[in-house]
């Protein structure tokens, strides 16, 4: 099998810089792209969500989307977590392998309410959802799919001091998550690289929460875990 080729957006720090190493490890050829200026040959510096500086002569098995804005800005907001998705992939859309897979990092925000976060983030994480979809649907006939994967908090190189097995915001996820711990980036990684990858060749347009099983607990029984309140007819 030839070597298989990968762009992460935003692939230098956080959870984009853990699917790197996995994807080096299994033997990919791997770009990345950030606002960095890094002496690497591999590296492309661009600034989203116009400025996307992308030899499109290189022809790319994978595309992934890691990028994350940081700012309070509305406009911003869209611009960078939704305009500059639909921008580097219609510039690169004549750059995919005739089977290709895209994966875009959304959030759980999408689908539920955090209140830490702000209105902008949660509606331009609905967006990535119907931006994969649409598109799923207009790539799909060139072969190219597209997925998203939303994780709920999750310990990565950032916060892996904070996150340390003592932690009371530790204890409490892993108190009411199904799985009874944290998921960390390898975890997001490993998921990307099944979605990456002929054992996914036929999943395309679907969002994939990655969260413990988290997401298919009801609040109220949540809340009374977490108030040690049980129901007189749980088990």
């Amino acid at each position: 099998m030839s070597q298989r080729t990968t762009l992460i957006i935003g692939g230098t720090k956080g959870i984009g810089s853990v699917i790197k190493q996995v994807f080096i490890e299994r033997g990919d050829k791997v770009y990345t792209a950030s606002r960095s200026d890094l002496p690497d040959a591999n590296h492309f510096k661009i600034n989203l969500p116009d400025r996307i500086d992308i030899d499109k002569a290189i022809k790319f098995n994978y595309l992934v989307f890691a990028h994350r804005y940081r700012g309070t800005q509305w406009n911003d907001e869209f611009d960078i977590t939704v305009k500059a998705v639909d921008n580097v992939i219609n510039h690169l859309k004549d750059s995919f392998v005739d089977e290709a897979s895209i994966v875009i990092l959304g959030s759980n925000a999408g689908h539920f309410v955090l209140e830490e976060q702000s209105a902008a983030y949660h509606a331009t994480r609905a967006a990535l959802d119907g931006l994969t979809k649409y598109y799923a649907a207009t790539l799909g006939p060139n072969g190219i799919r597209c997925n998203t994967v939303l994780p709920t908090t999750i310990i990565k190189p950032e916060n892996q001091n904070f996150f340390v097995k003592d932690n009371d915001v530790r204890k409490m996820i892993e108190r009411i998550t199904p799985l009874r711990r944290m998921g960390n980036a390898t975890d997001i990684a490993n998921v990307v690289d099944y979605l990456c990858s002929v054992k996914s060749s036929f999943i395309t347009g679907q969002s994939f929460f990655v969260d413990g099983g988290l997401s298919i607990i009801g609040q109220e029984s949540i809340a009374r875990e977490l108030l040690t309140q049980k129901h007189p007819h749980a088990r």
